[in-house]
């Protein structure tokens, strides 16, 4: 154990580097380094793959399985038996070239959705979507879009999440002809994002982050990522006509409260590793969903937005008119904008093209057209340009297909961990009308952050599905 501990350390020291040179190239590093980042990156995640894949950490990892155990040692084996196998089937060289593609294609795609230019990100899409279908080929599933699947949530299948969405699709269905359309507001009047950031800076300390331990800058598009057990960073999107950062900013802190809670003696193995990505979403919708949009929230948070913008429309609004407000019920062509009524119609759009590209041979040229199609079937709406459409997210670039599913199982899960508070912790919404968030960041350090990768998806939802989360929406949307 003291071997294998000492080896699992190098391998965090080694993401430690691959984590600062991803958020440093998505903040501050400039424009014209970007050839040379991507060799770099490309260098490290090689040596990242070779570290847990190499035959001296195979020796070590057939010693600790031989060995005597506990019963909490035997489920850290499962465990990474189950990482070594699957980081085993991919080639040093594929990770590698994969790492190369997606550092140039996230770049491009920068340029790309600002200038509404498809033609200039497609060779690097296309590119991404090649070296996943040949990464998918190595996991030999039969199912590509599976083989995908298991580096985000490999508790279920595509068939199963499938079965889920389907699920929610007619629930959400049967919703919207329940709710009317409520009329959309704009956060009106200019915001100074001087005083935006010190407001995501004070939410930041009241829903428990340390100050010590993270900071707060601006990207593109908002992420959160551990460069070490002590240090997270958080990025938001800052726009002075609105207060969208707010929540973004309350969004990634979810993602920083679960990673810096989670067990720090098992530094570098999966007991220091979110359950699935699904899990890790379900701490950020919480936070900004279940308690960023509830009524005691709203009373809590609205002298607050008059005190930082005395100038706005919200100078006279009351509580009741925020809620309102911030669970408008009107469909979006953006996913990030798209109130949750409809946000999970986004995701399943994205899972249908992503199966389509990996299981059915959908070309690359043809995803826009595919895109505007589902949305025109799914939201009565088409985007009017490709930068308002298939160019909205940063993840296809970056290869992350199979994580998009991950928002809705997060979704879900969200409301059956409210469903579980509202039972542990029958007062909460008096905690948070009051600015007490301590006693829910503890509700979920004890049910999921401390326990890493000690538990599975199943210990916290043993049959997930769309009930609960349907339940959440209608006494919020139809009883309001």
């Amino acid at each position: 154990m003291k071997d294998l501990k000492k080896y699992l350390k190098e391998f965090s020291y080694w993401k430690s580097i691959q984590a600062l040179h991803n958020w440093d190239m998505e903040t501050y590093m400039p424009e014209g380094a970007i050839n040379d980042r991507a060799e770099r990156l490309s260098f490290i995640d090689g040596k990242i793959h070779e570290h847990m894949t190499c035959k001296k950490y195979q020796k070590l990892l057939k010693s600790f399985q031989q060995a005597k155990k506990t019963k909490l040692e035997s489920k850290l084996a499962k465990e990474l038996l189950w990482d070594f196998k699957l980081k085993s089937k991919l080639p040093s060289s594929h990770v590698q070239e994969m790492s190369k593609a997606t550092t140039h294609a996230i770049h491009v795609w920068a340029t790309s959705k600002k200038n509404n230019d498809w033609k200039s990100f497609y060779p690097h899409l296309n590119k991404v979507i090649n070296l996943k279908k040949k990464e998918a080929d190595f996991y030999k599933l039969g199912n590509r879009y599976d083989g995908l699947l298991l580096s985000y949530e490999k508790e279920l299948t595509s068939q199963e999440i499938g079965i889920i969405f389907d699920e929610l699709k007619v629930g959400l269905k049967d919703l919207v002809k329940k709710i009317s359309p409520s009329e959309r507001d704009n956060w009106e009047g200019e915001f100074p994002i001087s005083n935006q950031v010190k407001l995501n800076h004070e939410m930041m300390s009241l829903f428990g982050l340390p100050s010590a331990n993270s900071r707060l800058d601006s990207s593109g598009h908002p992420f959160s990522t551990i460069i070490s057990p002590l240090d997270h960073r958080i990025t938001t999107r800052y726009e002075v006509t609105n207060l969208n950062s707010l929540y973004a900013t309350m969004h990634e802190v979810g993602h920083s409260l679960y990673g810096l809670n989670l067990p720090t003696k098992w530094e570098g193995s999966p007991f220091q590793e979110a359950i699935s990505l699904s899990v890790d979403e379900s701490q950020s919708r919480f936070w900004e969903n279940i308690i960023g949009r509830s009524r005691p929230f709203c009373r809590f948070i609205l002298p607050k937005i008059k005190n930082y913008f005395p100038k706005t429309n919200f100078s006279k609004m009351q509580s009741d008119e925020l809620f309102l407000f911030l669970n408008d019920v009107n469909p979006s062509l953006i996913r990030v904008d798209s109130c949750e009524l409809y946000y999970n119609i986004h995701i399943i759009i994205r899972f249908e093209i992503e199966k389509m590209i990996f299981n059915e041979n959908l070309k690359t040229k043809e995803i826009p057209d595919v895109w505007n199609e589902k949305y025109r079937d799914y939201l009565g709406m088409v985007p009017p340009s490709n930068s308002l459409g298939v160019l909205q997210d940063t993840h296809w670039a970056a290869g992350a297909f199979g994580y998009f599913p991950t928002y809705t199982l997060g979704n879900l899960l969200s409301a059956t961990l409210m469903k579980k508070l509202s039972q542990e912790i029958p007062n909460w919404e008096n905690l948070v009308e009051e600015g007490n968030f301590s006693p829910i960041l503890s509700f979920l350090n004890k049910n999921v952050h401390r326990h890493g990768r000690m538990i599975d998806l199943k210990d916290l939802a043993p049959k997930l599905g769309a009930k609960d989360y349907l339940d959440y929406l209608k006494s919020k949307l139809i009883s309001n």
